[in-house]
């Protein structure tokens, strides 16, 4: 006699239902909609972000198929007959939920290559009504130039304190110079970060949003050496502080309200 069938979950309103599809170590997100074409669209961008980078895989097979094809790409070897133990090129995908209500859906990603997770993250918010990807302008009315005045103080008071926990901890000039101008392009003289001078420095692109904040992001590119001296690339501007709009006003009420 067969098992019953168990039924699959019912989205609540204004909510996804999120699939964790996988095989090794790649992740890969997949959303259930009351709208079947609005999911379609989301589940194609959320596959073609993580599985963009792998040559191998086939674009029209099923999601757990192509999940299966960039696991076998990367770290199966055909003539050992044996999967190894790190991978070659991208080999392995992760993903955490920020946001999944009031129709709004907020994701961040990590990507490992050659075995090493990425130092920096890519995230993609989607309106679950239509599936449409948000753009930054969609759901927060501040003007970019203003925000960008903000992100930039909020990058220096950062920077600013890493340096005094570096100089405190490492009590080293030549550890405190390194940081200074070959990982954080910092003027020790104007506590800035040299970019200052450029109008157009930090670009405003990536975003993130969370039940409490709006998250932009200034990820310093630097090596895995100076992983001890790197702050959290992640700035977070709670919606009081901020001017949210569209499908973000309902998200920002309740917070609120929880406070």
């Amino acid at each position: 006699m067969l098992p019953p069938k168990v039924p699959a979950p019912t989205p609540a309103s204004g909510r996804a239902v999120v699939v964790d599809v996988h095989a090794g170590s790649f992740h890969v997100p997949q959303v259930t909609l009351p709208n079947a074409t609005a999911a379609r669209r989301i589940n194609r961008q959320l596959l073609r972000l993580l599985l963009e980078y792998s040559d191998q895989v086939d674009s029209m097979a099923s999601p757990h198929q192509q999940v299966r094809q960039a696991s076998r790409a990367c770290c199966y070897d055909a003539e050992a007959k044996s999967w190894m133990a790190a991978g070659e090129g991208m080999t392995g995908t992760q993903y955490d939920v920020l946001l999944n209500q009031d129709n709004i859906l907020s994701f961040s990603f990590t990507k490992d290559y050659n075995g090493l997770t990425a130092l920096e993250s890519e995230h993609l918010t989607f309106d679950l009504r239509t599936g449409r990807a948000l753009l930054l302008a969609d759901v927060i009315a501040d003007p970019p130039a203003q925000l960008q005045r903000r992100l930039r103080a909020a990058i220096d008071r950062r920077l600013g304190a890493e340096m005094d926990r570096i100089a405190l901890e490492y009590q080293d000039t030549a550890t405190l110079t390194y940081v200074a101008d070959e990982v954080f392009d910092w003027d020790r003289r104007t506590r800035h970060a040299r970019a200052t001078s450029n109008p157009a420095w930090p670009a405003i692109g990536d975003f993130a949003l969370t039940p409490g904040a709006l998250w932009l992001f200034y990820p310093i590119r630097a090596r895995r050496l100076d992983i001890p001296f790197l702050p959290d690339g992640t700035y977070r501007f709670p919606y009081p502080r901020v001017k949210p709009r569209g499908l973000l006003v309902p998200v920002a009420q309740a917070a609120t309200k929880k406070h």
